[in-house]
């Protein structure tokens, strides 16, 4: 299976709730929103509501009627329903846990349920038979899927081979990297890391571990796995020395970090 780019930067969204969040991003970028959630059946019927397994949209937000319609899911958003009626006595009730078979499951697993009362997550997608973009959004930091650049092992080797002196495909990095760049101001972030998302250091960091992280902890955890080989994209360009050094090491980056500074907004 190939490895994918994984760019999570910071950001200064109102994560409250999937209504604010969904006004706080039409504010920033020229999208619409639908936003809501996925219910189950199961968990209607402990909030008294007759329904089926289906998805839930609680409104739209049209900015204009060209824009991409993006949807906005919380993915915590029926947990929360149902511990603001039962509280949590809601973990210790057998109906509420529908893949157990009416047993209740060790402490640890009611505790990393407990999580989504805690740590927000939402993911924002578009879809179309050709086009597929998504952000994953967390208390301070956000996953961007919206730009394609390459593959990781490609990515790597942009750096390590010297690609960067070709003009056509340096073009193609600063475009990905301007949008990047665009996406992360708009959200009021300054800063990308660039993540292997099947990583054999990162303990799934880069392909949603860092969910529960906040930007500080996120950032500690990057450098203290990957400082040794961690490429920084503005330095490279701008600094030979700096260059010279990395590429008298020998080996692929296993991070790269991006504070966009040798580019124009």
């Amino acid at each position: 299976m190939g490895r994918d780019i994984s760019p999570i930067g910071n950001h200064k969204l109102n994560t409250e709730s999937v209504k604010e969040l969904a006004k706080d991003i039409v504010s920033r970028i020229d999208i619409n929103i639908e936003y809501g959630y996925f219910g189950q059946k199961e968990h209607f019927k402990l909030l008294g509501k007759e329904k089926n397994d289906e998805l839930v949209i609680i409104n739209k937000i049209i900015k204009h009627e060209n824009f991409k319609t993006f949807r906005l899911i919380d993915e915590s958003f029926q947990l929360k329903e149902l511990h603001n009626k039962f509280g949590n006595e809601l973990f210790y009730n057998p109906n509420y846990w529908i893949y157990y078979d009416g047993k209740l499951p060790d402490e640890s697993t009611i505790l990393e349920e407990q999580k989504g009362l805690i740590h927000p997550n939402f993911s924002l997608d578009y879809n179309d038979e050709n086009d597929h973009q998504y952000l994953t959004i967390n208390k301070e930091h956000y996953g961007n899927g919206i730009p394609y650049y390459s593959r990781w092992w490609s990515f790597c080797r942009f750096f390590t081979e010297k690609s960067y002196k070709d003009k056509e495909y340096l073009n193609d990095l600063n475009n990905f990297r301007k949008s990047l760049m665009h996406y992360t101001h708009k959200l009021g972030g300054d800063k990308i890391y660039y993540l292997d998302d099947q990583s054999n250091v990162l303990e799934g960091v880069g392909q949603g571990s860092e969910w529960e992280m906040n930007w500080n902890d996120f950032e500690k955890f990057v450098l203290e796995k990957t400082s040794h080989l961690m490429l920084d994209i503005p330095k490279f360009m701008e600094d030979k020395k700096y260059r010279s050094e990395f590429h008298k090491l020998d080996e692929y980056p296993l991070s790269f970090v991006d504070n966009f500074k040798d580019i124009n907004e």
